[in-house]
Formats: C-alpha cells, structure tokens, sequence
C-alpha cells in the first residue's frame, strides 16, 4: 500500500458487470427509511426486495392510471350523450341574458 501511496491515486479496478440491464441505485432516505420500517418489523425475513416493492409499485401505478383513463373516457362518452339527449336551448332567453348582462 505504501508503494501505491509513493507512486500517486491507487486505480480503480471495476470488473464487468453480470448483467446488460440498466442497474439504479436507491438511497434509503428518512423518508423511505419510515415506510421501510413497519414493513419489515412485520414480514421480517419475507420482506420483498427492494426491486420487488419498486415494480409493485409501478405496477400499482400503472393500474392507477389505467383506471383513469378509463373514468375519463366513460366520462366523456356520458358528457356526449347527455348533451345529445338534452333539449335544445331557448335562443330568445341565451340572447335576453347575454345583452342583459352587458353593460352600457
């Protein structure tokens, strides 16, 4: 070590990695520390990976989404029909408000 020390910055030696998927990194903050918690005082040795818990959680996000879409499109769809089984609008009373509400 002395040598390495005499002769300048020891090289980092990084080997190839086992796999060609993209690898993250995942700090444990407070914040993720205090959801981390009680679910491991209460899996214990089954608590999930933390791969694991992140594509539950995708996957959980991914249906969240999903069924919002899908309330949007119902919405839309039951917005259309409404307005096409309404009556059609007095156009006397629209031209009444509308001139009755401008000022002179």
């Amino acid at each position: 070590m002395k040598q390495a020390l005499e002769k300048g910055a020891v090289r980092c030696y990084t080997f190839h990695m086992p796999t060609s998927h993209p690898r993250h990194s995942i700090t444990e903050t407070p914040a993720l520390a205090a959801v981390l918690k009680p679910l491991r005082e209460r899996m214990g040795e089954g608590t999930p990976s933390l791969s694991e818990l992140v594509r539950k959680g995708a996957e959980s996000t991914l249906l969240e989404i999903e069924a919002k879409d899908r309330a949007n499109a119902i919405a839309l769809e039951t917005f259309v029909d409404r307005m096409r089984e309404a009556p059609q609008p007095d156009l006397d009373e629209v031209h009444r408000i509308r001139h009755a509400s401008r000022q002179p």
